[in-house]
């Protein structure tokens, strides 16, 4: 069973140590490449969580000159690689992320209509830059047959599709969404004037509601 002292900002520290030893400043580093993304608290923890691997045995440090200056390069044990699999044979916990954005569309009736619209274009236009930082990943790993990990460009291809339809989905729905709002006045009045066609909208979500292990049709 994973560790119940540790984490997974730990796990995915372990999962690059796997391929090669790194510094402390490197592992920081690859946080930035896409791994924030997928787990934004990975970057707030990603300095202290060597030192707890460290102290735990699963990971060993020296320290290197690198010019007038010296940095901490972790490699990993044979502990800590048994850790990672024994993490990697339990069950994930669902998905979950931060997004501020659809908050503010959530509570915009305490806004005004512009407020509304610029929030939409701003999630968009987020969106459309992840994605293009995907995107320009999804060269680098063809360029340089897998960057700093070969071993794994099958898997980080899956990865990255994930992530170019998520951002995706983001721009499309922020785009259709800007669509639906185009003829609000305000962001209150459409909770009755556009009353039928929100529950249009929640019809073709709820065919995927569960009911006694069936998916169903509702009542229009």
């Amino acid at each position: 069973m994973a560790r119940e002292d540790l984490n997974t900002t730990s796990y995915v520290i372990l999962g690059l140590l796997v391929s090669r030893d790194w510094s402390a400043y490197e592992i920081a580093e690859h946080f930035g490449k896409g791994i924030g993304e997928l787990w934004p608290r990975a970057d707030r923890q990603r300095y202290n969580a060597p030192k707890k691997l460290l102290s735990l045995g699963l990971v060993t440090a020296t320290n290197q000159a690198v010019g007038a200056r010296n940095r901490t390069v972790y490699s990993i044990t044979t502990e800590g690689r048994d850790a990672l699999a024994s993490w990697l044979s339990t069950e994930s916990r669902p998905s979950a992320f931060e997004f501020e954005g659809m908050i503010r569309v959530l509570v915009a009736e305490q806004g005004n209509i512009d407020d509304l619209r610029n929030n939409l274009v701003i999630m968009r236009d987020q969106a459309a830059h992840s994605r293009s930082l995907f995107g320009m990943n999804a060269v680098l790993i063809r360029e340089t047959d897998g960057g700093s990990f070969p071993e794994r460009e099958h898997l980080m291809a899956l990865a990255n599709n994930f992530m170019m339809g998520h951002f995706s989905h983001i721009v499309e729905w922020a785009e259709w969404a800007l669509d639906e709002i185009a003829d609000w006045p305000d962001t209150i009045s459409p909770a009755t004037s556009h009353h039928q066609r929100s529950r249009a909208i929640l019809a073709e979500s709820a065919v995927f509601a569960p009911t006694t292990g069936k998916f169903f049709t509702p009542k229009q």
